[in-house]
């Protein structure tokens, strides 16, 4: 996202790139305490884009998502907390995480893992306390606009030895590379290049020491309550996340793992300087100052890659954070539920009403529909509860719209090429900028502010072209009945294992069957696109989870596909049908239960 916004800042200049990044909107919903709202947009925001912005004038060139919630013991059926949410990613073929128990003497612990790494860092419960997280969007990695002059590098006016080294990458099937790194105060430099006087230095909390997470893992599967887990954190480096847990003994909350860097919030918007020595890291937010909440009085928490805390909060964590439109949903629904149960909680995960869409509708009922074609596509839209149904086509002709309006925003804002890597993004720092946008675009009509439009336009007159172009654009690619338009035809999670393009003959059976989802990137039942390519889900639940303490076998999970990474297996995607209709499947934790009813059985011995 830095990176992103350097080029904008370059290309446009401060004020203009500033009307994109006007910070948090009015009232956006925070993660604490639970239904609190931001007062306003960060007015600091152009100014601190400004100073970044001078750091880069001696330069030519150089982001998934998650649900969680947690509800406690007096709202819920069993009169203990109930913990659920769904993770968010690309559907990786086979399945990122797995769906496993693992007993020893010292721990039984049931969850989700994935290839790599021991234990359950993100998903599982102990038999006492049950713990999930998702992304907090914490800022822990700055880049520095380094001056090199001789092999050496300025900063506080003097000129400072740089660390060299080489580096040889070995290349499959090539020729090894060779590589020369430099490394300042900041550390390495991966742009630029220090003979011609600039460089990017990366200073990333990760690789600034030794992290001990096998440790804090090992703490972690055997911990007796959620304080005993808050404190297993100790250490916990990266990634940050929101950590939402619930145990047996009645107790929920929240806490925000991981190692932030306190510096300026200017570090957030853009490459720094890195010779004035006014943007250096002084320490880490100290462990027992890190945002953290236990029983609640309002009852519950939820996160979605919200903003975790207020203005109040003494430290900056980070300026992009996920819009709020998952988190209002996945509150409304909590708040919808009486004395729910763990399979009452697959109602929060299907949560599929659009706010934006909601937004949308209010313009298009102002907008003069020129033709027969966008008058049939308004009424059907007016006809419409904004739910993104896979078998509706309002959810089809809605997107479409939007994306139009999307496109022409930013070809009327960028400049040409711009607008062209921001509509085809290829990192996440585009990618990220233009959600952002989307979200930045359903303020704008909600206030009525135009500044991002052509002079003398308005927002039912710009509504009307994108719905004019929309409607032309799905009869070419659907055909002109509207009625066959459903966005189970065109928004499908697409599967595709790492081998199918390698090996084609095999493609169909390395490859399961596409499935239609519902839903999309604004609403709790996860199916977000890219616009350039809106055909292929690229964003949806990979894991959704709902924890009982009250009886550890009411747990429910379900993954997109199967158990199994093996394509020949019964159980490679026999999970695909129930995760499409949002419902899920017993956990189990019992080992006599589990042995009563397990099909195979397999006995792995050492030699």
């Amino acid at each position: 996202s830095k990176v992103w916004r350097a080029r904008m800042v370059r290309e446009m200049g401060p004020e203009a790139a500033g009307k994109l990044f006007p910070g948090v909107e009015p009232g956006y919903l925070m993660i604490l305490p639970p239904g609190s709202t931001s007062p306003g947009p960060l007015d600091e925001g152009l100014k601190e884009l400004a100073e970044g912005a001078a750091a880069l004038n001696h330069l030519n060139e150089m982001d998934s998502g998650s649900n969680s919630w947690v509800l406690c013991g007096a709202e819920t059926a069993t009169g203990k907390p109930i913990l659920a949410g769904d993770s968010h990613r690309a559907l990786d073929t086979p399945n990122a995480y797995y769906q496993n128990q693992v007993a020893c003497p010292e721990f039984d612990v049931v969850g989700l893992s994935f290839p790599g790494v021991p234990g359950f860092p993100h998903f599982g419960h102990n038999g006492r306390v049950s713990w999930s997280v998702t992304h907090t969007a914490a800022d822990y990695q700055d880049l520095y606009v380094e001056r090199f002059q001789d092999g050496k590098y300025l900063y506080k006016d003097q000129w400072l030895d740089a660390e060299t080294h080489d580096e040889t990458i070995k290349v499959r099937g090539g020729a090894d590379v060779h590589t020369k790194v430099t490394v300042t105060r900041h550390g390495p430099v991966i742009a630029g290049d220090p003979a011609q006087g600039s460089g990017l230095a990366f200073k990333y909390t990760a690789t600034e020491q030794a992290s001990t997470w096998p440790e804090i893992l090992w703490r972690m599967l055997r911990v007796e309550n959620s304080r005993e887990l808050v404190d297993s954190m100790r250490g916990w480096v990266d990634p940050c996340n929101n950590l939402l847990f619930a145990d047996i003994h009645g107790d929920m909350g929240y806490f925000c793992r991981g190692r932030i860097p306190i510096r300026s919030r200017v570090n957030g918007w853009l490459p720094v300087p890195g010779w004035t020595g006014e943007h250096e890291w002084e320490g880490d937010i100290p462990f027992d100052e890190l945002p953290v909440s236990i029983n609640p009085p309002e009852g519950y928490i939820a996160t979605a890659n919200n903003r975790p805390v207020g203005d109040d909060y003494p430290h900056y964590i980070a300026i992009d954070f996920t819009p709020e439109f998952r988190v209002k949903r996945v509150t409304e629904g909590l708040k919808s539920l009486h004395r729910p149960t763990a399979e009452d909680m697959a109602q929060v995960h299907a949560q599929r009403v659009s706010i934006p869409a909601l937004a949308y509708l209010k313009v298009v009922k102002q907008t003069d529909a020129k033709d027969s074609a966008t008058k049939a596509a308004k009424e059907l839209l007016l006809d419409w509860n904004g739910e993104m149904n896979a078998d509706q086509v309002q959810p089809t002709i809605y997107s479409a719209m939007r994306d139009a309006l999307l496109k022409e925003v930013l070809e009327t804002n960028l400049t040409e090429k711009l607008a062209f890597d921001a509509w085809h993004p290829a990192d996440r720092g585009l990618g990220s900028f233009s959600n952002r946008l989307k979200a930045r675009l359903v303020a704008m009509i909600e206030q009525d502010d135009r500044s991002l439009l052509p002079e003398g336009d308005t927002w039912p007159t710009a509504v009307a072209r994108a719905l004019s172009k929309a409607v032309a654009t799905l009869s070419e690619r659907l055909g002109e009945d509207m009625g066959q338009w459903q966005w189970e035809r065109v928004h499908q999670a697409r599967p595709k294992h790492n081998l199918s393009a390698a090996f084609p003959e095999l493609a169909e059976s390395l490859d399961p069957p596409a499935i239609p989802t519902s839903g999309d990137g604004d609403t709790p039942l996860q199916g977000g696109y890219s616009p350039a390519n809106p055909a292929t889900v690229t964003s949806l639940s990979v894991a959704r989870y709902s924890y009982d303490p009250s009886d550890w076998e009411n747990s429910l999970w379900v993954v997109p596909l199967g158990s199994s990474g093996h394509p020949g297996s019964p159980h490679y995607a026999d999970q695909s049908e129930t995760w499409r209709q949002v419902k899920m499947i017993p956990m189990g934790y019992d080992w006599d239960r589990i042995e009563a009813s397990c099909e195979t059985e397999q006995t792995l011995e050492p030699s």
